[in-house]
């Protein structure tokens, strides 16, 4: 997993890894694009100008241009870059703000509040919401309805333990979202960090 590289996983759905390796972070966010021409992008995650230069060029060489920003959750390891890229193209963010508790990224103001099991449109395919609180309350996966692919932001993280840290963070709340995913027809699970999930009801379980 190389970061700046575009690299596709499905139909209509990209991968570009944020160049901010760590222990909490594995080899760096995954920012994903879906979309061609009409580009959705979903978690574009740290204000790094290296990275943010990368998804702008990412979307010139898909030949499209940016239509919405997504997020699954407002840590500063998955929402900073949203705001300047919204400005940068004058499209709308889509999420959920919280309170600052010390750990949110205070600069994330949606223009859409997202609701539970609410579709967005993609280059038209449906991505749909659905809130997972437990990391954090402000959390949602996303379902590409396309592809059976959920992109579980911190949810659920490839080799890595999701941490939780009340009062945002809450270990019942956490418990029931996995129970909430199981409820929908998923194939594959495209975490925020780290490589694809391919047997996603076994990891969930």
């Amino acid at each position: 997993m190389q970061a700046g590289v575009l690299q596709n996983l499905a139909p209509n759905v990209h991968r570009l890894i944020a160049p901010n390796p760590s222990v909490m972070t594995g080899p760096g966010t995954n920012a994903y694009l879906l979309g061609n021409q009409r580009i959705t992008v979903l978690d574009p995650g740290p204000a790094i100008d290296e990275h943010i230069d990368a998804i702008n060029a990412a979307i010139r060489d898909l030949g499209g241009e940016l239509e919405q920003i997504v997020v699954t959750h407002t840590h500063p390891d998955h929402s900073p870059a949203a705001a300047i890229l919204a400005e940068q193209h004058g499209v709308p963010l889509l999420g959920r703000a919280i309170a600052n508790d010390g750990y949110q990224d205070t600069s994330f103001q949606p223009h859409i509040e997202l609701q539970h099991d609410q579709a967005i449109d993609v280059e038209g395919e449906t991505l749909r919401a659905i809130y997972t609180p437990g990391h954090v309350d402000n959390h949602f996966c996303f379902l590409h309805e396309a592809t059976g692919l959920m992109f579980t932001g911190d949810h659920i993280m490839q080799g890595s333990t999701v941490v939780i840290i009340p009062p945002a963070g809450d270990m019942a709340d956490y418990i029931a979202s996995l129970e909430t995913m199981l409820g929908y027809p998923l194939r594959a699970l495209a975490p925020g960090h780290g490589s694809v999930i391919e047997d996603a009801g076994a990891e969930i379980r």
